[in-house]
C-alpha cells in the first residue's frame, strides 16, 4: 500500500474559534491552532474525531463528488450501512432497485462479497494453525484508518494485517471483469461508485490509477429516499445473509467466524488494543476486526441515522435474514486455493519527516527536546497552540514555534528581561 499523508478533511477557517477540542483529540497530535485557527501540520490518519468533537462544524469531511441521478459510466457499489439508513420497513432490495431507479445501470451488493470474504477469512486462518508459530492475532484490513494508524504509530505491526484482498478490492477487480463484457469494452473504461459511511476509503482509492468516486450516504440520501416512495419493481438484487449485511455494525465482521475473534471499535480503544498486540499480548486472539468509528460502520459521519437506531436495523436484519451463509464453502475453497483472494497491496510504514535524518542529528535534536521539556509547566492547556508540552517542545526545536508561545514561559523570560 502506498503510504499516503494525504488528508480527507477541509477546515473553515470561518468558522473555526480556535477552541483547541479537535487538536486535543487527534491521536497523531496531527493539528495545530496558530493565530486563532486549527490547522493539520502534521501526519493525518483520517479517524475523523476532530470531525466529530469540532462545535462550530468547522472539520468537514471530503469525498470526491456529490451526485443527484445515475451515471451508466459507473458500477454503484452501496455498503451495507445505507440498508440501516431508512427504518427496518425498508428492505435491503428495495434501497437496491431505488438506487437503479437513480439511472445507475449496474448496482453491486457489496455484503455478498462480504460473504465471500467471511469464508476467505476461515481459511486463511485455519492454514495458520498449522504453522509452528502462527502470526496470531491477525487484524482485519477492512478499515483504511486503522490500516493506516498501524503504518504509523504501530509498523511492527503490519505483518499482523490479513494480506487477503479486501471486498472493496475484490468488488472493484471482479465488477470490471463482469461488466466490461457486457458492455463490450475494455475494463479500465468501468469504473466504480461507492456509497460511503466515511471518507476512508479515499485513502486507497487516491493510491490507485482508475477514475473511481466516491460519495456519502448523506449526499444521496434524499433523493434516494424519494425514489423509494414510488418504487415499483419487483426485480431481485439482494442475496446475501444477514452475515453480509452485519458488516455495518462493529462485531459484523466477526459474527460468524468459526475462530477465537474480537471486534473492537473506537480511535482510543483501537489504540489500547494495538499497544497490548504490540506487547506480546493476546497470542491466543486467532483475529481482530478493529473499526475506527465508534460502534462501526454506522457511526461514520456521513450516515444519516443514529448509530444506535442504525444498529438496532441491522440486528433486526440480521435475525430476518439468518447467520447462514448464502455462498457454498466449496466454491470459496476452490477460488482461494486458485490464488483469488490474493492482493498486489503492499502495507508500508509512513516515514516521518525524521526518518532520513542521521542518527546523530536525532540524539541531539532528542537532548534539546528533554531540556526543554524538563523546563516547561506540564499543565497540558494546549494555550501554545500544540496539544501538550511536549509535543511543544518538539515544535520549538525544530523551528516551528517559539518557546514565547508558552505563557508559563514567556512570563520567565520577561521576567529575566
Amino acid at each position: 500500500m502506498v503510504a499516503m499523508k494525504r488528508a480527507y478533511i477541509e477546515i473553515d477557517q470561518n468558522r473555526c474559534n480556535g477552541c483547541i477540542l479537535c487538536m486535543k483529540a487527534c491521536p497523531t497530535k496531527a493539528i495545530r491552532v496558530r493565530k486563532g485557527c486549527a490547522t493539520i501540520e502534521g501526519i493525518c490518519i483520517n479517524c475523523l474525531e476532530c470531525v466529530r468533537v469540532c462545535p462550530e462544524a468547522a472539520i468537514r469531511p471530503l469525498t470526491t463528488e456529490s451526485i443527484t441521478s445515475g451515471d451508466n459510466r459507473y458500477v454503484v457499489c452501496p455498503t451495507s450501512v445505507l440498508y440501516s439508513q431508512f427504518g427496518e420497513d425498508v428492505l435491503p432490495n428495495d434501497i437496491l432497485l431505488g438506487l437503479r431507479s437513480m439511472n445507475f445501470k449496474y448496482v453491486h451488493d457489496l455484503s455478498y462479497t462480504h460473504e465471500i470474504f467471511n469464508y476467505a477469512t476461515q481459511l486463511y486462518i485455519r492454514d495458520k494453525r498449522k504453522e509452528p508459530e502462527p502470526p496470531f492475532p491477525l487484524i482485519s484490513p477492512c478499515c483504511p484508518v486503522v490500516v493506516r494508524l498501524i503504518a504509523y504509530k504501530f509498523p511492527s505491526l503490519l505483518d499482523h494485517i490479513l494480506p487477503l484482498a479486501t471486498p472493496r478490492e475484490i468488488v472493484a477487480r471482479e465488477a470490471r471483469k463482469r461488466f466490461s463484457k457486457k458492455e463490450g469494452i475494455s475494463p479500465d473504461e468501468i469504473n466504480i461508485l461507492y456509497i460511503t459511511p466515511c471518507p476512508a476509503m479515499m485513502i486507497h482509492i487516491s493510491s490507485e490509477e482508475n477514475n473511481d468516486k466516491l460519495v456519502g450516504i448523506n449526499s444521496i440520501y434524499d433523493i434516494l429516499k424519494k425514489n423509494l416512495e414510488r418504487l415499483d419493481d419487483d426485480r431481485v438484487l439482494h442475496y446475501s445473509g444477514g452475515i453480509g449485511i452485519a458488516w455495518a455494525m462493529s462485531g459484523g465482521e466477526t459474527i460468524a467466524l468459526r475462530a477465537k475473534c474480537l471486534a473492537v471499535s473506537g480511535v482510543h480503544e483501537t489504540i489500547r488494543y494495538l499497544e497490548k498486540i504490540e506487547m506480546g499480548l493476546l497470542k491466543d486472539i486467532e483475529y481482530i476486526e478493529f473499526r475506527i468509528c465508534p460502534e462501526g460502520c454506522i457511526g461514520g459521519p456521513f450516515t444519516v441515522e443514529d448509530r444506535y437506531i442504525a444498529k438496532r436495523i441491522v440486528q433486526r436484519f440480521l435475525w430476518m435474514f439468518g447467520l447462514e451463509r448464502r455462498i457454498k464453502y466449496s466454491y470459496v475453497a476452490r477460488l482461494y486455493k486458485e490464488g483469488w483472494f490474493s492482493s498486489t497491496r503492499k502495507y508500508l510504514p509512513i516515514r516521518s519527516p525524521l526518518s532520513d535524518m542521521p542518527i546523530s542529528e536525532r540524539l541531539e535534536r532528542q537532548r534539546k527536546i528533554e531540556e526543554l521539556v524538563s523546563k516547561l509547566p506540564h499543565t497540558e492547556c494546549g494555550l501554545c497552540g500544540a496539544p501538550d508540552c511536549r509535543t511543544f517542545a518538539e515544535d520549538v526545536v525544530d523551528g516551528k514555534a517559539s518557546i514565547e508561545d508558552c505563557m508559563f514561559m514567556k512570563k520567565i523570560c520577561g521576567g529575566r528581561k
